[in-house]
């Protein structure tokens, strides 16, 4: 018998019970980054400049393998819509032992080539020796980093963001207690800042570990995934990994772009992107309630409650990308200066606030869709339009330096990114292409 239609009211309280608790754990994360940057800011502006390029770094390479993220939220969702326990518990066996064996890669590749890494962004003298030095340290946190990202798909994918949230407001707590101990307590500078940040990623991954016993799925017994699921696990990959690697390498464009003009650019460069992540995450919560509710859906077979709840969830995201634009633009003359008290950064980020924080009414569509598409498992479209705009953000980027555009020229970059993405999402949501994609 087939299920009865999900009601309007019903389907809405499904979004925000996913939503909320998603929003919590997303803006929870560059909390983080933006207590750190605060911390920084108070040490001095090569250190707050150095934090934001090291960040980035860090941001490309760990974030290129948030498809342990995505593609276990949506491979989960999908085997739970089918009733099959067996096959979502092996999905995430298997992307655990994936994620240490990265983890453990990346961190050793990242220790021995911090300062050639810095270096090759072009970064002003002044900058490459507190960047390194941040670099090497945050190498240690890497696997548990990208442990993690199987633990937030796992309780995702059972549409769990409860549990998650808590994990990563502990952490929260961990890092900042001990950054006022490391930095201001005992005088470790940015040095303090980043063993703060590992010892909140070590304590993420043991609370994961504990409370993965929760979820009703078989973990256990799966043994090493063999060449076949190792195939598998890799097509499933590799288009999030080129659509993530992408987006990063777009965003780090611009970021090197930054440090190539002046220590005071590259530090109100990293204000702004700090101002703009956190925000953008009380967006993507949706996007998050996507990701399980159409893996589910597609995954029963439900393509119309499918497409009903994608509609839905856009018209979320609409109001909420205003409501935060029109917050934000409200918020220039206090928001800045919660991150820094240098008159010269504080000018330099107040030149492009408004096209910066205005950019956030199409974000939500944009975040929305993302996650739409993602639970669709239709990661070969996002991939390629993804690359479009990274390409178009990079070109935009070297331009602007060249022309001595400054802030402006690099925040024209960043826009020019969102609206190609904004483009091609909403015109593959009209068409029926994206119900019928499939996980391997």
């Amino acid at each position: 018998m087939a299920a009865p239609p999900v009601t309007p009211a019903a389907r809405r309280r499904r979004i925000l019970a996913l939503a909320i608790p998603a929003i919590g754990t997303l803006v929870a994360d560059p909390l983080l980054g933006l207590v750190d940057t605060a911390v920084a800011g108070r040490i001095g502006t090569a250190e707050l400049g150095a934090l934001g390029l090291a960040v980035a770094i860090l941001a490309t390479v760990s974030w290129v393998f948030n498809f342990l993220v995505y593609g276990t939220t949506a491979t989960v969702a999908r085997a739970i819509g089918a009733g099959d326990h067996e096959a979502a518990g092996r999905r995430v066996a298997h992307a655990g032992v994936v994620a240490a064996a990265i983890g453990v890669v990346v961190a050793a590749v990242i220790a021995a080539s911090a300062e050639p890494l810095v270096r090759a962004f072009g970064a002003v003298e002044e900058l490459v020796h507190p960047a390194v030095s941040y670099l090497r340290i945050r190498a240690v946190g890497v696997p548990f980093l990208l442990l993690a990202y199987v633990g937030h798909g796992a309780f995702r994918g059972v549409s769990d963001t409860r549990t998650p949230l808590v994990i990563v407001v502990v952490a929260n707590v961990i890092n900042g207690a001990l950054d006022a101990v490391l930095v201001f307590g005992l005088g470790f500078g940015l040095g303090g800042v980043a063993w703060a940040t590992v010892a909140a990623e070590v304590t993420a991954v043991a609370a994961f570990a504990l409370l993965l016993r929760r979820i009703d799925l078989p973990l256990a017994g799966h043994g090493l995934p063999d060449r076949t699921q190792l195939r598998a696990l890799a097509t499933i990959s590799r288009d999030l990994f080129i659509r993530t690697g992408s987006l990063l390498l777009g965003l780090l464009a611009v970021t090197a772009a930054a440090a190539r003009i002046g220590t005071v650019t590259a530090a109100a460069h990293q204000v702004l992107w700090q101002v703009w992540i956190m925000v953008s995450f009380l967006l993507d919560g949706f996007a998050i309630a996507a990701q399980a509710m159409i893996g589910t859906a597609l995954g029963a077979g439900d393509v119309e409650e499918a497409r009903t709840t994608a509609h839905a969830l856009v018209g979320w995201g609409v109001v909420g990308g205003i409501v935060i634009a029109a917050l934000l633009l409200v918020g220039v003359p206090v928001i800045p200066g919660l991150l820094t008290d240098e008159v010269a950064v504080l000018t330099a980020a107040g030149s492009v606030w408004w096209l910066a924080m205005g950019g956030h009414a199409l974000n939500g569509v944009v975040f929305v869709l993302d996650g739409v598409f993602m639970g669709a498992s239709d990661f070969a479209y996002l991939r390629t339009w993804t690359l479009v705009s990274a390409v178009v953000a990079a070109a935009i980027a070297q331009v602007a330096v060249a022309s001595e555009w400054g802030m402006l020229g690099l925040w024209v970059a960043m826009e020019a990114m969102l609206l190609v993405r904004f483009g091609a999402l909403v015109w593959r949501l009209r068409g029926s292409a994206w119900t019928v994609a499939s996980p391997v």
